[in-house]
């Protein structure tokens, strides 16, 4: 069956059309999908309220929990929400870059500009953030930083 809406056109020729279902993965299966190319391309798809957004991991200072949501902190001073755990962020992200330093922080040790020793200390990140270093992280932290400057 072949419809026209113009009378003028020639439709003895025409072939009807096919309608083709398109499966269109949702966000958790993006998200899925970006934790095992994220190592590759070094860009994060990050669900947050609003859809999704397509980040460069060079470019994330350091990560903050809040419940079952966590804060990106950009280079740019830019944030961005996103609804994932900080468990679930950091299993996006390239293992040796990345340390858990907290159980509400976890940062890129590439932009870390100081580490003040204390109980647990806290770090100096980019831009002057400073985050607690939690005493029973010191020492995986410590590891982490040595590990990642040689």
């Amino acid at each position: 069956m072949t419809i026209s809406m113009n009378k003028d056109i020639d439709t003895s020729s025409a072939t009807p059309l096919q309608v083709v279902p398109i499966n269109r993965p949702d966000a958790a299966a993006l998200t899925d999908a970006s934790r095992a190319t994220s190592r590759k391309s070094r860009v994060l798809i990050l669900p947050t309220t609003d859809g999704l957004s397509f980040e460069r991991v060079k470019n994330i200072v350091y990560l903050e929990a809040a419940g079952n949501y966590t804060t990106v902190y950009f280079v740019n001073g830019r944030k961005v929400v996103v609804c994932k755990t900080l468990s679930d962020v950091e299993n996006m992200l390239p293992d040796r870059a990345f340390v858990r330093i907290h159980r509400s922080h976890s940062i890129h040790l590439r932009y870390i500009l100081k580490y003040v020793r204390g109980k647990g200390g806290h770090v100096v990140m980019h831009e002057g953030a400073q985050l607690p270093v939690a005493s029973g992280q010191r020492d995986a932290f410590l590891a982490a930083i040595h590990a990642y400057f040689r």
